[in-house]
C-alpha cells in the first residue's frame, strides 16, 4: 500500500525526494511519523546552530570517523530515536549527509502535505495573546494558503518581539536580534538587514 500516492513530494533534488519519500513510508507505516518530524526539527536548529554548518556538513559526509562522531554527539545531545540514527547512519554511509538539511525540509514538506496543514513555530519573548496567535494565522493564511498551525513558545532571552520559523525559514523580529545587528554595526563588520 502507498501512504502517499496522492500527495507530490517538491524537492529540487531527486536523491533528497527518495530518501524523504523512503523516510515516510517507514516512519507513516510504524506510526512515528510525528516523532520523525519532531527530530528533524531539533536537527535542523542544532545543525543551524554551527558556525559554517555547510562546510561541516560537507565535512561529516566525507569522513566516516568524523560523521559517526557527528552522529552520537546528535543522538545523546538531542535524545534521537534509534530510527533516526539509523537514518542518518545510512546517509552517512552513502556519503548524503552533507543533504541532512533539504532532507529536514522535504521532509516537513511532505508531512504538511499530507496533514493537509503548514506549521510554523513562533517564539516571542512574553505577551503573546490569542487574539495574537489568531492574527498571526489570519495573516499567514493570506499568504501561505490553506490550514495553518502555529506553535507558540515563550522565550523571554527574545527581550521583545518575536521569531517565525517555517522549516529552514526564520524570520526573526525580536529587539535581541535587532540589538546584535546594531552592535555588529557599532563593531564595524558589515550591517545586515
Amino acid at each position: 500500500m502507498n501512504i502517499m500516492a496522492d500527495c507530490e513530494l517538491k524537492a529540487e533534488n531527486s536523491i533528497v525526494s527518495r530518501y524523504v519519500k523512503a523516510l515516510y513510508e517507514v516512519s507513516a507505516s510504524s506510526g512515528t511519523y510525528k516523532k520523525i518530524l519532531k527530530e528533524f526539527e531539533l536537527i535542523r536548529d542544532c545543525v543551524l546552530a554551527i558556525d559554517g554548518f555547510e562546510k561541516h556538513l560537507k565535512r561529516t559526509s566525507l569522513i566516516a570517523k568524523f560523521g559517526e562522531n557527528f552522529i552520537a554527539q546528535l543522538k545523546e545531545i538531542l535524545n534521537l530515536s534509534q530510527q533516526m540514527e539509523n537514518f542518518l547512519l545510512l546517509l552517512l554511509k552513502n556519503k548524503r549527509l552533507s543533504l541532512l538539511l533539504e532532507i529536514c525540509d522535504g521532509y516537513s514538506s511532505l508531512v504538511d502535505d499530507v496533514r493537509g496543514k503548514k506549521v510554523f513555530f513562533v517564539t516571542h519573548a512574553n505577551g503573546f495573546s490569542k487574539e495574537d496567535k489568531q492574527q498571526l494565522i489570519s495573516n499567514l493564511c493570506a499568504v501561505f494558503h490553506g490550514k495553518i498551525e502555529c506553535v507558540v513558545k515563550k522565550d523571554p532571552s527574545l527581550i521583545g518581539g518575536i521569531k517565525i520559523q517555517f522549516r529552514s525559514k526564520i524570520l526573526d523580529y525580536s529587539v535581541k536580534s535587532r540589538l546584535e545587528r546594531l552592535y555588529r554595526a557599532i563593531k564595524g563588520d558589515i550591517y545586515e538587514n
